[in-house]
Formats: structure tokens, sequence, C-alpha cells
């Protein structure tokens, strides 16, 4: 059975080069804050070669059964998905592409990653690789992965590799999986009643 694929990273990634984090923060717009302690780092080499640390967040999305993990610093930022087959369990998750790590109810990963240059918001998937996912005794999960990355409007293809630690998963916002909630929508179609000009 093929599961919807992840609104999340698939549309933060593919927005990479139509403006990824234009309004600071994830597309399913939660406010989670990142616990301390938590953090993902990443170096990736190549074409270009840099590397990021922030905090980050980690958000169980029940409709896509998905976790999806975020950090994100200035005009950087890091995703991580995660699709279990049923419990998030330690173990071997092989990268895929976010619009292909879903079709199938074993264990996958995807990877992505964006920033900007001085005329174009360079964005990433990672299409290949594995990540090693680790529960820590007080519940916390880390890990580390390597994947090979591909450009999403321009540029060369890239290694990337990198570790997480002390993300916390907590549950994400209902509109998770790309619908906002029933009552936002008719509100937000109001509001934008309210705001329309009169026409003559």
């Amino acid at each position: 059975m093929k599961r919807r694929p992840a609104a999340g990273l698939a549309s933060w990634v593919a927005a990479a080069g139509l403006g990824l984090f234009v309004a600071g923060a994830a597309s399913c717009g939660s406010k989670a804050e990142a616990p301390r302690g938590s953090r993902v780092s990443v170096r990736w080499t190549g074409a270009d070669t840099a590397s990021f640390s922030a905090s980050a967040v980690a958000e169980w999305c029940a409709a896509l059964h998905l976790v999806e993990i975020r950090a994100v610093a200035g005009d950087t930022g890091v995703g991580i998905a995660l699709y279990p087959p049923d419990t998030i369990d330690a173990g071997m998750y092989p990268i895929r592409r976010p619009d292909g790590a879903d079709t199938t109810r074993q264990r996958s990963a995807a990877v992505a990653l964006r920033w900007f240059s001085k005329t174009t918001v360079m964005g990433f998937q990672g299409d290949s690789g594995s990540l090693t996912l680790e529960r820590r005794s007080d519940g916390t999960l880390g890990g580390r992965f390597a994947a090979a990355a591909r450009p999403l409007v321009t540029g060369a293809r890239l290694r990337v590799t990198g570790t997480f630690d002390g993300l916390r998963v907590v549950p994400a916002p209902n509109d998770c999986a790309g619908q906002p909630p029933a009552d936002s929508a008719r509100a937000d179609s109001a509001a934008t009643r309210r705001a329309r000009p009169d026409s003559d």
C-alpha cells in the first residue's frame, strides 16, 4: 500500500527554487521550538563545500506516518524525513528521493538541504545513501547519515554527511498532511472575501 507523499519534506524541498522557508518555517507551519541540546550538523562537499549546524525539531505527522526533522539557521536549512514501517525503530533507513521514499512500508528516509547563494536559492535532494537511527536511554533520537544529493534547479551533485542528536519527537500540527484544518480553511476564505474590493 502506497502512502501519501511527504507533504512536509517533499514540498519543503520542491520549494527550494521557489522560496524555501520564505516564511522562516517549514511547510507544515509548525511553531514548535527545538528542545535544548537537540541539534543537526551537516557537511557537504563537491562543487560547493560547506558545513552547517543548528538546533532542530522533530515532529510526528500521524496522517503521513512520518517523522520530520528540521533545522534552520539564517538562510540555510536541512530537512530529514523518516518513514518507519510501524513504530519509530532504531536501525538503518535507506535514503531515497522524497517523492519515492514512502512507496513501500519498508523503512526509508529522505534528506534535503538549501541555502541562498548570491543570485539564487540552492536546493538539493538526497537520492541515495543511508541513515542510521539510534534511540537513547532517555527516549531521544540520534543518528548519522551519508547521502548523494542532486540539485533541484542548478548546480552539481553533492556528497552530504551529517549527524543529529537530542531529538525528542512531538506531535505535528493537524495540517502537517498539507491540508489546513476545516475551521482554518473557512476562516481564510472569509478573510479573503472581506479583503476583496467590491466589484463595480
